[in-house]
């Protein structure tokens, strides 16, 4: 099978055995496959929470752009609460981000840090 991508797919399938090539079939491509903008910002934040590289709001706006946390502020809020969730209420031990399956552990500290950017973002 060859895959040819473009705005639409073009799916050419050959058959083994008597090597005859079946009609071309036309698939219409999505325009971006992958993570969208907000996942790519969101896994970004946390993996630098977690390391300890944004703490505060002078470290977070070295890193983000103060309107651009503005325009996801909801989302930002949301995920954190969504990650506490499952940390505390469903017990787990990590989770895995989509960007790099980056893993982050639970424990106190990450608690607390996620419970900091919480506030940090409410109050932008």
């Amino acid at each position: 099978m060859t895959v040819c991508f473009d705005e639409n797919i073009y799916i050419k399938i050959f058959d083994d055995s008597s090597k005859n090539i079946y009609p071309i079939k036309m698939r219409k491509c999505k325009d971006f496959d992958g993570p969208n903008n907000f996942s790519i910002l969101w896994n970004q934040l946390l993996i630098l929470v977690h390391n300890n590289i944004v703490k505060d709001n002078i470290s977070l706006y070295e890193k983000f752009n103060p309107k651009i946390l503005k325009l996801y502020k909801n989302d930002i809020l949301n995920e954190i609460d969504i990650n506490l969730y499952k940390f505390l209420e469903l017990n787990y031990n990590s989770i895995t981000l989509y960007y790099n399956k980056y893993h982050i552990e639970k424990d106190k500290n990450i608690i607390l840090k996620l419970i900091n950017l919480y506030k940090l973002v409410y109050n932008l």
